[in-house]
C-alpha cells in the first residue's frame, strides 16, 4: 500500500514507530496479547474478547457460500433492503451503499440509522414494503434505535402479508435476545456473527458484507483485498510499508503531543468513507480524558489556515475533485502541517482501507496507554433519554423539553442566543474543537445550512468544526465528547417532526424518542462538565436555521 509523507509527518512517525517496536506491538497484536494496551483486569476482560477483527476477513471468507447463495435470493424477490442498525451495524454498509450506488438487478439499499420521525417516514415513502427486505442488524438487539425500527416496520409489513418475519433477517451475535425474537418472529433468515469484534471493528465480518452482497457488490474481492493487504501489515513485513503501522505511528505520536484533530480529505465519491473512520478512531481513542479528533467532511481550504493542533491523511483516489485536493494537498506537503497520503486504487480497495484504519487505531491506542475496545461513556446519554421517555410515558414531562435554548452548567451567565457566536469564541480555549449536533431530518437544504455554518464557524475561530446527525453520533463521536480532555463546545440542535409517528407497543413516538435522546446527551455533556448548547427549532425548521446562521 503506498504511503507518502512530508518531512514533519515523518518525525512524528519515527517516534510512534520507535515505541511500538521497542513494546512489540505487532508480535504481540497477532499474538492476541492484551496487556499491550492494559493490565487491569476490567480492561483484559474486554480485550480478550475484543479482538477477533484482526483476520476476520478468513472467517467471513469460509462464511462466503452461505452469504452469496441468500444475497442471490434476495435479489430475485426484493426492490429494497433496508439496514436497521446504528454504529458498526450501519456505517459500512452506508459506505457501501452511498460508494457503489444502486447495481443492476439488484436491491436498492437503504441505511435507517436516525429515530427523526421525518427521516423515518422518508424512508417509508421510498419503498414498497411488500417488496422490500429489512435486516436487523445488532450485537444483541437492545439497542433503542434498531429496536423501534423494528416495531414499527415489521407492523407495517404485517398490514400488507400475513407471513411478515419472511421480509426479515437478523445480525447478531449467538445467544442474544435478538436471536431470539428472530426465531419467535420467524425471520427469514439469522446470520450469527463472531462474538469477539466489536461494532466499530466489525466492517469485514456479517455486519459488512451480507448488506453489501444484497446489494450487489463483489465481497469476496473486498475480503481479498484485506487479504492481501494483510500481508504487508504482519509482523515481519517491512516496516516503510506497512501503511498501518505507520498510520498508528503517526495519529498516536501525534496525539501525545496534542496535535489531535485528524483531518482526513478524500474526493467527494468517497467521502462517506470518513463516517467509517471516525466512529473507529473516536469511540476507539475518546476516554481517560485523551483523544484523537476526526475531522472529516470539512471544506477544502485553499491558504493552508490551520492551527497547530492538526494532523492530516490524504485517501488518494481518483475522482472528479481530485485536482482541487490536489492543491490543498500540496500546499500541506510544503507547509509546516504533518500529512500522510495512502492511495486507494479503487472501491474494492475498501476491505484493505478497513483493515489498515483498524490495526492503525489499535496501535495509536496502545501509543496513548487506553483501552481502544471499550467504549465506558455512551451508556449514559442512554441512560437519561430512558428516564425522559419513562416520564413522557407516566404523563410528565422534563422541564428542559419546554424550553428553546438552554446551556450548560459550564456556561452559565456566558451565552446568550441573540449574541452566541461572540459568547462562543470567548469560551473557547487553546486546543477546543467545536461539535455541531442535530437530531433533524437530513434535507439537502438542511445540509447546506449546516455546511455553511460550519465554514463560518471555521473561518471566525479557526478551530476544527465537527458535524454529526443525531443519534448517529451518539454511537461515535459521543464517547469522545464526554471522554476526551474537555475540548469540546457542542451546539445540540432539536426539532419536532413535521409528521410524527408512532412506535406500535409504546407510549412514545419518534418524536419523543429524537428529542429525549437530544437532551439526554446535553444533559450527560452538562454531567461531565462540557460546554454544552441546545437549541430547539421552531416550525418551519429551515426557516430557523436560517435565522440561527445570521448569528455566526
Amino acid at each position: 500500500m503506498n504511503v507518502k509523507t512530508n518531512t514533519v509527518a515523518e518525525s512524528l512517525i519515527r517516534d510512534g514507530i520507535l515505541k511500538l517496536e521497542r513494546t512489540d506491538f505487532l508480535e504481540r497484536l497477532y499474538s492476541k496479547d492484551v496487556t499491550i494496551w492494559k493490565t487491569e483486569e476490567e480492561h483484559t476482560n474486554i480485550i480478550k474478547n475484543s479482538l477477533g477483527w484482526l483476520t476476520v476477513y478468513d472467517w467471513t471468507l469460509e462464511h462466503l457460500s452461505e452469504i452469496k447463495d441468500f444475497a442471490a435470493e434476495a435479489q430475485k424477490e426484493f426492490t429494497h433492503c433496508v439496514v436497521l442498525g446504528m454504529g458498526g451495524s450501519s456505517l459500512a454498509p452506508e459506505v457501501f451503499r452511498v460508494l457503489f450506488g444502486k447495481q443492476k438487478n439488484c436491491p436498492e439499499l437503504v441505511v435507517l440509522d436516525s429515530t427523526n420521525a421525518d427521516w423515518v417516514g422518508s424512508v417509508r415513502k421510498k419503498i414498497k414494503v411488500e417488496t422490500s427486505l429489512f435486516i436487523f442488524a445488532s450485537k444483541s438487539g437492545g439497542t433503542v434505535e434498531p429496536a423501534s425500527h423494528f416495531a414499527y416496520f415489521y407492523d407495517e409489513v404485517g398490514q400488507v402479508t400475513k407471513e411478515p418475519g419472511k421480509h426479515f433477517i437478523a445480525i447478531t451475535d449467538p445467544g442474544t435476545g435478538l436471536e431470539k425474537l428472530a426465531k419467535d418472529k420467524k425471520f427469514r433468515k439469522i446470520f450469527l456473527n463472531r462474538a469477539d469484534i466489536g461494532g466499530r471493528f466489525s466492517a469485514l465480518s456479517l455486519f459488512g458484507m451480507v448488506p453489501a452482497a444484497i446489494m450487489g457488490v463483489d465481497v469476496e474481492k473486498v475480503l481479498l483485498s484485506a487479504k492481501k493487504a494483510a500481508e504487508s501489515f504482519v509482523p515481519g513485513a517491512e516496516v516503510k510499508t506497512n501503511a498501518a503501522l505507520l498510520l498508528g505511528s503517526y495519529m498516536g505520536a501525534a496525539a501525545k503531543k496534542m496535535e489531535d484533530k485528524l483531518t482526513v480529505l478524500m474526493p467527494k465519491e468517497i467521502e462517506p468513507f470518513g463516517l467509517w473512520i471516525e466512529q473507529l478512531v473516536a469511540e476507539s481513542t475518546g476516554k481517560e480524558g485523551k483523544g484523537i479528533v476526526p475531522v472529516v467532511g470539512e471544506k477544502l481550504f485553499d491558504n493552508v489556515d490551520y492551527r497547530d493542533d492538526r494532523i492530516f491523511v490524504h485517501i488518494s483516489y481518483e475522482g472528479k475533485d481530485n485536482d482541487r485536493i490536489e492543491e490543498v494537498v500540496e500546499g500541506l506537503l510544503a507547509s509546516r502541517h504533518p500529512i500522510m497520503e495512502v492511495k486507494m486504487e479503487s472501491l474494492y480497495d475498501l476491505g484493505a482501507q478497513f483493515l489498515m484504519w483498524e490495526i492503525a487505531t489499535a496501535a495509536a491506542g496502545a501509543l496513548m496507554e487506553l483501552n481502544p475496545f471499550d467504549q465506558p461513556n455512551v451508556q449514559e446519554a442512554k441512560t437519561i433519554a430512558k428516564g425522559i421517555l419513562e416520564s413522557l410515558s407516566a404523563g410528565k414531562e422534563d422541564a428542559d423539553t419546554k424550553k428553546s435554548f438552554i446551556i450548560s452548567k459550564a456556561l452559565q451567565g456566558k451565552m446568550e442566543l441573540n449574541d452566541i457566536e461572540q459568547d462562543l469564541y470567548s469560551v473557547l480555549e487553546s486546543n477546543d474543537y467545536i461539535a455541531l449536533l442535530p437530531y433533524i431530518f437530513n434535507s439537502e437544504e438542511a445540509q447546506g445550512i449546516f455546511e455553511k455554518l460550519r465554514t463560518n464557524l471555521f473561518n471566525k475561530t479557526k478551530r476544527a468544526v465537527l458535524f454529526g446527525y443525531g443519534p448517529r453520533y451518539l454511537h461515535s463521536t459521543g464517547q469522545l465528547h464526554k471522554g476526551d480532555g474537555n475540548n469540546g463546545v457542542f451546539i445540540i440542535f432539536s426539532a419536532d417532526a413535521d409528521e410524527d409517528i408512532k412506535i406500535p407497543g409504546q407510549k412514545y413516538s419518534f418524536g419523543d424518542l429524537a428529542n429525549a435522546q437530544a437532551l439526554g446527551d446535553f444533559k450527560a455533556l452538562d454531567s461531565k462538565g462540557r460546554r454544552a448548547i441546545k437549541v430547539h427549532l421552531t416550525k418551519p425548521v429551515i426557516e430557523s436555521l436560517k435565522r440561527i446562521i445570521d448569528l455566526f
